[in-house]
């Protein structure tokens, strides 16, 4: 692990708990390797590319990463209805792009969860999207879900020696009848199941936060507590 800096943010606003407030620290890592990102991934940290992360909010543990044992995972009825409801897409398998279809597809969900749910505005270039996604030391890959010719999904996740980790998923907003984003976890399930690795990591879960309420809907699971320890919940 080469690690060129690292910086702590000033407190601000919790995305997740109305009234609390946040503070992260966040390393720039340079060189990183598969089995060293596990290993903090298993100390509460996630990453986007070349970033890794971890919560420093004063008083507040809240912030518990939630992994998915492969094995064990059964979908319940309406994940098996969302599964049968998406079999006309073509899945597709391969590392991150950072294209006119990725673009144009990230962008407008976002500007989507903005007016639906008060997301930041936010708007990628092909470099904030390379940087973000794309240039990242660990293997990764790209799981894009396609009707046709057009880009319905795509979920973008790091593989390390025994874990996928769904570093983000977006799809078509005008869709919602779909459950794209269900089928996004499902395929990134499927796929670990295949590649052979018993964790799929779904990044931290809020208890108590409508937008991280969907994670502990794959069961079984485990979440870290606050002493460090996986546990089942």
């Amino acid at each position: 692990m080469l690690v060129l800096y690292k910086f702590v943010t000033e407190p601000h606003p919790c995305p997740y708990l109305p009234g609390r407030l946040a503070k992260m620290e966040y390393s720039y890592a340079a060189q990183l390797g598969a089995q060293e990102y596990e290993d903090l991934m298993n100390a509460g940290c996630r990453k986007f590319g070349m970033s890794f992360y971890r919560p420093l909010c004063e008083g507040c543990r809240e912030c518990r990463p939630l992994r998915v044992p492969v094995e064990r995972f059964r979908p319940g009825r309406s994940q098996r209805r969302t599964w049968k409801r998406n079999q006309d897409l073509e899945v597709r398998l391969g590392p991150p792009l950072a294209d006119a279809p990725r673009l144009e597809l990230y962008n407008r969900y976002h500007r989507a969860q903005a007016r639906r749910k008060g997301w930041p505005r936010h708007s990628a270039d092909a470099e904030d999207y390379a940087f973000t996604f794309v240039e990242n030391p660990v293997p990764s890959m790209e799981i894009s879900l396609w009707e046709g010719r057009a880009l319905r999904g795509v979920v973008l996740a790091d593989v390390t020696p025994t874990v996928v980790s769904a570093v983000y998923h977006y799809h078509d907003p005008d869709m919602p009848g779909r459950g794209l984003g269900t089928y996004s976890i499902l395929q990134t399930i499927e796929f670990a199941r295949h590649a052979g690795k018993p964790w799929v990591h779904l990044g931290y879960y809020v208890a108590g936060s409508a937008s991280m309420a969907h994670k502990a809907r794959y069961r079984p699971h485990e979440i870290m507590d606050a002493q460090g320890v996986w546990r089942e919940a």
